[in-house]
């Protein structure tokens, strides 16, 4: 099966895996709802700690979304990630700044990929829950 575009921005095997491993979809559906929730607060403090050239804290923030959004499967923005964190690595502030400018724009279209998924095939966290 060929890739879509909404594939390159959310994918769901990491979630599914998750309900499949606990039998219910209560608990990875509440922990991607926290991830939205908290999407907005995470970028921008790694925007922030960028601008401040505060390698510790932006490696630390950098670090903490790439996991979160492997987790749930936000690929869009676990590449992003990646690439921050190489930038920061290699004390290339001003790249990561750069780059930083995408995250941003990739969190409206993952909330709305992930939350079709989520109220979609989670529905209301009852449907695979025994």
């Amino acid at each position: 099966m060929a890739a879509t575009a909404s594939d390159a921005v959310f994918h769901p095997d990491a979630l599914l895996d998750l309900a499949d491993q606990l039998q219910c979809t209560t608990i990875p559906r509440r922990y991607a709802l926290t991830f939205l929730e908290m999407l907005q607060a995470r970028v921008e403090r790694i925007l922030a700690t960028i601008s401040n050239n505060d390698t510790e804290d932006a490696m630390d923030a950098v670090l903490s979304l790439k996991v979160n959004a492997h987790m749930v499967g936000a690929r869009c923005l676990e590449k992003t990630c990646n690439g921050l964190e190489q930038s920061i690595l290699h004390g290339d502030m001003r790249g990561a700044a750069r780059n930083a400018v995408a995250l941003p724009c990739n969190v409206d279209t993952l909330k709305t990929a992930m939350s079709d998924f989520l109220f979609g095939t989670f529905g209301d966290g009852t449907t695979a829950d025994n």
